[in-house]
């Protein structure tokens, strides 16, 4: 009996002419169709994007509304919450925020809605200086993944008797006397946390050399004085500082060259001068 119904409709004139219509004229026009319509919303879009925003942004804002709102997704009970890449930040501080966005989830009167997500992630951000990154994810029906990225401090940098967190990028995290921290480089100085890139980048050339280090002053928004742990004081100078901690190296690393050692000065282009302890100065006056 199928192979009777398949073999009418293979050979019967009628079927095939619906056939060959279907695929030579109905298929190509909703394609073509398609193809304009999709070219259409992309031109929209960029137009509004560049003509105006503001449009755009109140599209968004009530085509979010309407997609969680009336599917109930944002008022939803979260059966788990999934929290990562915590270290710093506690998951009850997490899991209070999470309580807090779900109960401002209100549409006022203008229409303006925002999404549990993302008020989620700009008050993660704004309430927990640690958290540089935040990604967040539903897996339904009721399960929140949050995953965030803490800043990563390189240094301690102290202003106007206040004490933060710097990371490399100059980022600021409020300081807490932790035993953690107490073996960081103290930066000082106006703007040293965002230009403390450079200075650990040349740590690097010799990791012995900067374990010595104690603190660093950005001076005259310009260039670096380092402090070593025994008191000893570098001065680096405002260009090619690269090349003038290379110099250091080999003069540190020299058998008995810091001795007596109060100033190592490194400002000017291929010389260096020394300043000794007077007791130094003293005994080799005597020579």
């Amino acid at each position: 009996m199928n192979d009777k119904i398949r073999n009418f409709f293979l050979t019967n004139q009628l079927s095939r002419k619906v056939r060959n219509f279907f695929h030579q004229v109905f298929l190509p026009f909703i394609v073509k169709s398609l193809l304009i319509l999709i070219t259409l919303l992309i031109l929209i879009f960029v137009l509004l994007k560049f003509f105006k925003p503001h449009q755009l942004d109140t599209i968004y804002k009530k085509s979010s509304f309407y997609f969680f709102h009336y599917l109930n997704l944002d008022h939803q009970e979260f059966g788990q919450i999934n929290i990562s890449g915590n270290v710093h930040v506690q998951k009850e501080q997490i899991l209070e925020l999470v309580e807090q966005a779900q109960k401002q989830i209100t549409k006022n009167d203008s229409g303006d809605y925002q999404p549990l997500i993302q008020g989620l992630i700009e008050q993660i951000k704004s309430q927990l200086p640690w958290v540089n990154q935040v990604t967040i994810t539903r897996s339904m029906p009721n399960i929140l993944n949050i995953s965030i990225t803490e800043y990563v401090p390189i240094a301690i940098w102290q202003n106007e008797g206040e004490k933060y967190l710097t990371d490399k990028e100059g980022n600021l995290v409020p300081f807490e006397d932790l035993e953690e921290f107490k073996h960081m480089v103290i930066l000082s100085g106006n703007g040293a946390n965002v230009n403390a890139k450079s200075l650990f980048n040349i740590f690097t050339a010799d990791l012995n050399l900067s374990a010595n280090v104690y603190s660093a002053t950005w001076v005259s928004n310009r260039r670096w004085d380092i402090r070593f742990e025994n008191g000893l004081l570098i001065k680096l100078p405002e260009n090619n500082i690269s090349e003038a901690w290379r110099r250091l190296i080999k003069i540190y690393n020299m058998p008995g060259s810091i001795v007596g050692l109060k100033v190592i000065d490194l400002r000017v282009l291929d010389k260096v001068y020394l300043e000794y302890d007077d007791s130094v100065i003293k005994e080799l006056k005597s020579l």
